[in-house]
């Protein structure tokens, strides 16, 4: 029951349920003010709940299903694209962690990586829960357009979406959005890495130049089968080079990180503490968004934990806490 109006109330968009709640608070008032026994205000609730519990069917006559890694690029996407196209947006960094077990993902994420600054873990699980939902009961006579990129962890995420749909009867369509806007030779010279840099009308111009290239059986097969065997692999970082995925040791930016910290330390804070955010947002560009931010974040902290970094504030994001070098040779700075 409480899972159900939890998938009920994520369906609702802001405007629907504020008016629902606002109802709702309206009836209980009421019921309160006339002195109704405590029995018949719980039944009023439950009819509420019943009323949400018979909400239409899901939409089954959109033209095409749109899946994407981010819900940045899911979020672009519902701007540039007609009503008539569904997207399913995943919150997942597929590039760190386990891949073997579920469950060792999940503990290893709660312990290890800040994910969850912005939203509570409960939503941040629920909202992967309920795209997978979404996922499964795809008709299977609406073609799927599938989005990736040169990232790490958009190449990973196609090969388990496709392993998701491996027995499904859906068309589908792969874009790889890095590739489809070097095609478009505009005058700039940026290069988008992950899909989710690329603006709304741009990534209709892509999928109107993409949509008729239909991933072959036999392609999709062996990108799933890619999946499975990336499942088997014990490493925690992966990376996207030379046109394959890589695992690569945990430690593998360490010292890019801290040459990138000592030089934010000496140019903008004097040699004091400086904001991890600071350090964390130069490293992410000087990798030009090659790693996650969460990511970057978890080694600067583990470095600090390790005695490399004198620390002051709370760890529990990036912007909650200062770090400064100390000096190794010497003891504390």
């Amino acid at each position: 029951m409480i899972e159900n109006i939890k998938e009920m109330i994520d369906q609702l968009s802001e405007k629907d349920a504020k008016t629902l709640l606002r109802l709702t608070l309206i009836r209980l008032d009421q019921l309160t003010k006339i002195d109704v026994p405590k029995e018949e205000i719980i039944e009023e609730i439950q009819h509420i709940v019943q009323i949400m519990d018979h909400q239409p069917p899901p939409r089954t006559d959109y033209d095409m299903i749109h899946i994407t890694g981010s819900e940045s690029t899911a979020g672009s996407l519902r701007v540039g694209l007609e009503r008539n196209h569904k997207v399913i947006g995943f919150s997942e960094m597929f590039d760190i962690g386990p891949l073997w077990d579920s469950s060792a993902r999940q503990e290893w994420l709660q312990d290890h990586i800040n994910i969850f600054e912005d939203f509570l873990e409960e939503e941040f699980n629920s909202n992967f829960r309920k795209a997978i939902g979404e996922l499964n009961h795809i008709p299977p006579h609406i073609p799927v357009v599938l989005w990736t990129a040169d990232n790490a962890h958009e190449q990973i995420f196609h090969r388990y979406i496709l392993h998701q749909l491996r027995n499904s009867e859906n068309e589908v369509v792969l874009i790889n959005a890095t590739t489809a806007y070097q095609k478009l030779s505009l005058s700039n010279q940026f290069e988008p890495i992950h899909s989710g840099e690329i603006m709304p009308e741009t990534l209709k111009v892509i999928f109107e130049n993409e949509s008729e290239n239909i991933l072959p059986i036999n392609a999709r097969n062996q990108l799933s089968d890619e999946w499975f065997q990336l499942k088997e692999t014990k490493g925690l970082l992966r990376i996207w080079k030379n046109e394959e995925i890589q695992g690569v040791p945990e430690e593998y930016i360490d010292q890019e990180l801290l040459h990138c910290a000592q030089k934010v330390q000496r140019d903008f804070a004097e040699n004091e503490f400086v904001k991890a955010a600071r350090i964390i947002g130069e490293m992410h560009g000087q990798l030009e968004g090659k790693f996650n931010t969460a990511f970057l974040e978890y080694r600067l902290r583990t470095l600090a934990f390790e005695g490399y970094f004198k620390i002051m504030g709370i760890p529990k994001s990036m912007h909650h806490y200062s770090v400064r070098l100390r000096n190794r040779k010497g003891g504390n700075a």
